[in-house]
């Protein structure tokens, strides 16, 4: 799902600094926590759109995160209806039952805001990858360090992130090798001959993470990780005339969203 060669997409997005998109990723992800009307989120999940198109990244992406994600998103939009309190009543289902706090309608509140909560986790949902898929996990390393982030901490999340690509690539191995050996992972309607076959891809697959995890703790003792003197760097990364200009337009937009907060816009 999250494999895409970025050498074949060139785009805006992979000439910034890393810095400025850090920074811009993370004030979407403020104001997103910020608001609470579905017309501002909406607003919101449009420039993420445009964000994404401008990366040149495949909506297949997309469309992929939102199998994992549908069902926590009618989850969130269901609570939401039910338990919302609200003062338009739409449609009466029962008498108000308060040990669950149910007050027996459905409000047009309860519907909003509602519809608000799985915008906010669509938005995040999409704004998530787009660091990880349009920045080399070197530069990602670089411009944590840069922003005073713990150099241990910024190589634990860089690390994660490139085995998440390697544990897809064992799994599919894995898998193959098990399918020429007579084992399938699709019978309709057999849930334990299901069971049984996930049992044997993760058996494998866990123990080949345990193997990976002991080659990368060799590897970095004999390097001296933790070693207490100055890291160097490989690469290097300096802002640009357009970095400084998103950085401001970024910042301008996240002062603005605090002011409209304060004064009461944006919230159901």
């Amino acid at each position: 799902m999250m494999n895409i060669d970025m050498r074949t997409r060139k785009s805006p997005m992979q000439k910034l600094d890393g810095r400025t998109k850090l920074i811009a990723l993370s004030v979407i992800f403020v104001l997103v926590l910020l608001f609470s009307h579905p017309a501002y989120i909406l607003a919101l999940l449009g420039v993420v759109m445009v964000i994404w198109w401008s990366a040149k990244l495949p909506l297949q992406t997309i469309k992929d995160l939102f199998k994992y994600f549908l069902v926590i998103a009618v989850i969130i939009l269901v609570v939401q209806i039910f338990f919302y309190p609200g003062q338009t009543e739409l449609i009466r289902l029962s008498n108000p039952v308060p040990a669950i706090g149910f007050s027996g309608f459905i409000t047009l509140e309860g519907i909003l805001f509602g519809v608000a909560m799985v915008l906010r986790l669509v938005v995040i949902m999409i704004v998530a990858p787009l660091m990880v898929l349009t920045t080399p996990l070197p530069e990602l390393m670089l411009a944590l360090v840069k922003l005073k982030i713990p150099y241990r901490f910024a190589f634990i999340m860089t690390t994660a992130l490139s085995l998440l690509p390697s544990i897809q690539s064992h799994a599919a191995i894995i898998q193959q090798a098990q399918l020429c050996r007579g084992i399938t992972y699709d019978t309709a309607g057999k849930f334990f001959t299901k069971l049984r076959a996930s049992v044997a891809l993760l058996v494998p697959l866990i123990l080949g993470s345990f193997r990976d995890s002991q080659t990368l703790e060799i590897a970095m003792s004999s390097r001296a990780f933790g070693a207490p003197v100055k890291r160097t760097f490989l690469l290097d990364s300096q802002f640009s005339k357009i970095d400084y200009l998103i950085l401001a337009v970024t910042i301008a937009i996240l002062v603005t969203g605090i002011v409209l907060r304060i004064l009461g816009f944006g919230v159901y």
